[in-house]
């Protein structure tokens, strides 16, 4: 009996001194919180400057920099379909001071790959998404065709002589989509960053290339190439004279583009919450959103489980996506 009164009083003592420190602790972490961010945070972009997914990280970056009163540093770091600056973004330390902003190839590379150097789903905590737009199908001025049809005929007529650059996963498997639903042979280019995709599909080197409308909307607009059809189930806003692929015949071309922020696995939750609440805060600014309405793109601001639930389900569909393309496996 004494025995039991001795475990029971050091169990009591136990717990007391775990609680004790609990409420010491809990403060000392809030005011970490609060204090966060007394230095610069850094964003990895893991796509070359330029291409849509940088526009609107830097977009939003700048105005999370005016509301932090610290600078938001945008690093570039593409290369292997974002794969090199999202492993370093992994095993950054997850203080909060290294995001990385991620887009569809994210999703796409388990399904692309037979391994990756990190696990897209256990090596990153989501924080939310922040913008969605259409993908676009571009051409360039060369070839002689005004609508999706007439590039559909035109493929056809001409098996295995048309091109299509692809400089991520996103697009490889968007032209791939395109393939298998307008049964045409098109042979795949890839590239190692978009702006060069794009600068060889203005300049007549490839034929035509996939990517988002953000990327592409600017080309568009000054006549330097023709943006043929979005994804979607209606024209974009910014873009109303481009109509939607499945208003040419290409029904099932449900291929979009997003943008998310993550940080490392492991980062505090508060702080993960104080990021998303904050982001919300800069999408709801005016300027904020004509300039994603400038960019062809639409603010979304989901919590962090919302956006974890998200990014579980596109690798699954993409999954399924790339199989039914016959992409192999690298």
């Amino acid at each position: 009996m004494n025995r039991i009164r001795a475990f029971s009083h050091i169990a009591r003592s136990v717990v007391s001194a775990i609680a004790a420190a609990c409420a010491l602790a809990s403060p000392a972490l809030w005011a970490q919180t609060d204090a966060w961010p007394n230095k610069s945070v850094k964003v990895i972009v893991p796509y070359g400057a330029g291409g849509g997914t940088d526009i609107l990280a830097r977009l939003v970056s700048q105005k999370l920099s005016e509301k932090w009163g610290q600078a938001v540093v945008i690093e570039n770091r593409p290369g292997a379909d974002a794969i090199l600056g999202t492993e370093q973004a992994a095993r950054s330390r997850p203080d909060g001071y290294t995001l990385v902003f991620i887009a569809p190839t994210h999703v796409l590379n388990p399904g692309m790959r037979s391994s990756l150097p990190y696990d897209t789903v256990k090596d990153f905590a989501p924080i939310t998404m922040v913008a969605a737009t259409p993908f676009a199908l571009v051409v360039n001025n060369q070839v002689p065709v005004k609508s999706v049809r007439d590039l559909l005929a035109l493929a056809k007529s001409q098996p295995g002589k048309l091109t299509f650059g692809s400089a991520e996963s996103s697009s490889r498997l968007a032209g791939e989509l395109f393939k298998n639903l307008g049964q045409v042979d098109i042979l795949n280019v890839q590239y190692k960053s978009l702006p060069t995709e794009l600068s060889d599909i203005a300049g007549g080197h490839i034929n035509m290339g996939f990517a988002s409308l953000t990327s592409v909307l600017q080309f568009h607009k000054a006549g330097t190439m023709k943006v043929l059809g979005v994804s979607g189930n209606a024209r974009s806003p910014l873009a109303p004279d481009i109509p939607t692929m499945a208003e040419q015949g290409l029904a099932g071309f449900d291929v979009s583009a997003w943008y998310g922020f993550c940080a490392p696995a492991g980062s505090p939750p508060a702080i993960i919450t104080k990021i998303r609440n904050d982001v919300a805060e800069v999408m709801a600014l005016a300027d904020v959103k004509t300039g994603l309405l400038q960019a062809g793109a639409v603010g979304v601001a989901s919590s962090p489980e919302e956006f974890r639930q998200f990014i579980e389900t596109e690798i699954v569909k993409s999954a399924r996506i790339i199989k039914a393309a016959g992409i192999k496996v690298e």
